[in-house]
């Protein structure tokens, strides 16, 4: 981890205050990236294959598409982005590539739907997301990996528990920033205990960020304040309730760790609701804070772009789908489990189809015959 520090910053920011450059947190994670692909590829594996759907012309869509076709490149792992003119054809340009053995991979790049008018609306972006394969879903947004997360179900093969499930990789990303920085993870506690005693606001709930980093967080033990444009609510060893009595400021006030994701240019939060030895994450593709304000509080830790770090968890999540289901070793598993499976079961009655059929044959015939002698 490397934190910014000018001379003139030195002379400017308060004691203790530092800006983090998420690209050294990326870093390692990366490079054990492209470890596995040089691995399969000495023994004959081609790397994965990750298709990206693009059907919008939003400026931060289309840059994540930039950022993860050069991290693939340089990393290794093929890509091919598959823009789409028209929204109407993403669900068939989806379902092609679930079904494309090729393909190991899927990230479709939102908004599509909520973007323009449209017959299905806002809602078709969330069915786009169920429609992914778990299989190929490296943004685990679909309705699997949000079920188990929510659940705190951490593998999808209970109970041999030998494939661990896919986390969203925007929120997974704020969890690999936060274990990197001081005083937020203690990894001497046990699993589910390494937040415990922290405080954390997250400024939204959406449902490719602020809910599953709320839950996520909560898995580790924080105490967690969710914060939308209407409501708060708390999410607190495995239960959420709501906070009637709490305001945005009364919650990062008491909180150790703050977390923004507004989507609008026009949003700031106040720089002084933040209190000395806080972690400020900035998620959103727009800076929610004022960077000046917020480097003048004692100890403060910032973080102001997190889109390295997530296009390197997004790249660990392909490598996890392909070790899951689609490297050779596991399908041939697979094959000899069901092989073994059908072995197990016990033989019907009869042999087979034909069999069945001539003796359907036989009895309408034979009581077609004892009809007629009646």
């Amino acid at each position: 981890m490397s934190s910014e520090k000018t001379a003139d910053a030195a002379n400017n920011w308060a004691p203790g205050a530092q800006k983090i450059d998420a690209t050294s947190i990326a870093k390692p994670f990366r490079e054990e990236i492209r470890t596995q692909i040089q691995k399969l590829k000495e023994v004959g594996i081609e790397a994965p294959l990750l298709v990206g759907l693009l059907a919008n012309s939003d400026p931060a869509a289309k840059k994540y598409a930039e950022w993860t076709g050069r991290a693939c490149k340089a990393d290794g792992i093929r890509y091919e982005l598959r823009e789409i003119d028209d929204a109407i054809d993403v669900e068939n340009a989806l379902r092609d590539a679930n079904d494309d053995p090729r393909v190991h991979g899927i990230i479709v790049y939102y908004p599509i739907f909520g973007q323009v008018e449209s017959f299905s609306g806002e809602s078709q972006d969330d069915y786009l997301r169920d429609t992914v394969s778990h299989k190929c879903d490296v943004e685990g947004l679909c309705h699997e990996y949000r079920s188990n997360l929510y659940r705190n179900k951490r593998y999808v093969d209970y109970p041999t528990n030998s494939k661990k499930c896919v986390l969203p990789c925007t929120a997974l990303s704020v969890v690999k920033i936060l274990e990197s920085c001081p005083s937020c993870y203690d990894k001497s506690k046990p699993i589910g205990r390494h937040m415990e005693g922290q405080t954390v606001t997250i400024i939204n709930r959406s449902e490719i960020v602020g809910r599953p980093l709320a839950a996520m967080l909560a898995n580790d033990g924080a105490d967690v304040y969710s914060v939308d444009i209407d409501s708060i609510y708390l999410f607190r060893g495995g239960r959420l309730y709501a906070c009637d009595g709490e305001t945005p400021e009364s919650c990062v006030r008491k909180s150790s760790v703050v977390v923004t994701g507004v989507p609008t240019k026009a949003y700031r939060l106040p720089s002084e609701w933040i209190q000395p030895n806080t972690t400020v994450v900035n998620v959103a593709s727009f800076k929610n804070v004022s960077e000046d304000e917020i480097l003048q509080i004692p100890g403060v830790t910032y973080i102001p772009m997190v889109g390295k770090v997530t296009v390197a968890m997004l790249e660990r999540n392909l490598m996890r789908l392909f070790y899951n289901f689609h490297h050779p070793e596991r399908q041939l598993e697979e094959r000899k489990k069901r092989e073994s499976d059908a072995a197990l079961r016990p033989s019907p009655w009869y042999g087979n189809a034909l069999q069945v059929y001539t003796a359907i044959a036989a009895t309408a015939i034979l009581a077609m015959s004892l009809a007629r002698r009646k």
